[in-house]
């Protein structure tokens, strides 16, 4: 269930956005959000509704699904505390491209689309702050894709555990355990591949002793042999996540 209620001064310590804008144009942000609750399981939106809202999450999760014709599920991407949600509609009216699901109970900030678009015209701290995240945003997204494009199904799964090996890595003295169960199903729905061709990928890297499995939880051992399949050394981020 989704519950609203009216926001008050204690917002004032959501950051992100807010950190990089004067007082005032801050002040003056929140009074046009609403607070939102929502639990693991909720819709936010889904592929082909109006994007009527941005959304900034204060706490939870939410990931942004795609379904293919064939029926597959595709994990595009995880947002977070702090993040915005929506902001890829802003400008351009089209619909949403994908659905946000609650993966993990939230709260949020639910902003007016056409009163953040009126607000953002008039201030430019408020505008820069924005396109500087919106500019993280596709830089992201183009990751993303590259590493599904141009290195295949295989650079794609070294991209998701260096991925994970950064949101949930565990230094240990075999290498980097990642401190979350992952299942072969939900690395294909990253992916966009079946869970057999996922199964042979880990395989091999098991004989080739990069990683090891135990019950549902990665441990990396040579990460670097990951990071050098991508050529990680030319990316521009110092650390992506899922």
């Amino acid at each position: 269930m989704i519950k609203t209620s009216t926001i008050n001064d204690a917002t004032a310590n959501a950051n992100c956005i807010f950190d990089n804008i004067p007082k005032k144009t801050k002040a003056k942000v929140l009074t046009y959000g609403t607070e939102i609750t929502a639990q693991k399981g909720n819709i936010i939106f889904f592929e082909g509704d109006s994007p009527d809202h941005l959304y900034f999450i204060k706490e939870g999760k939410i990931r942004l699904t795609k379904l293919s014709e064939d029926g597959k599920v595709f994990f595009l991407q995880t947002k977070k505390s702090q993040d915005l949600l929506g902001e890829l509609n802003l400008f351009n009216g089209f619909t949403h491209r994908f659905d946000a699901e609650v993966v993990q109970d939230c709260k949020l900030l639910r902003f007016d689309r056409k009163e953040i678009e009126n607000l953002l015209a008039k201030d430019t701290d408020l505008a820069a702050c924005l396109l500087k995240i919106l500019s993280i945003e596709n830089q992201t997204l183009l990751h993303q894709f590259r590493d599904l494009i141009f290195c295949g199904k295989q650079g794609a799964v070294f991209a998701m555990l260096i991925r994970l090996s950064n949101e949930y890595g565990k230094k240990i003295s075999t290498g980097i355990l990642i401190n979350r169960k992952v299942t072969n199903q939900e690395l294909a729905n990253f992916v966009g591949a079946t869970r057999e061709s996922i199964n042979r990928i880990l395989k091999r890297l098991i004989r080739q002793k990069i990683i090891s499995v135990n019950t549902k939880y990665i441990t990396i051992h040579d990460i670097d042999f990951l990071k050098e399949h991508l050529r990680c050394a030319h990316c521009p981020f110092e650390e992506c996540t899922i």
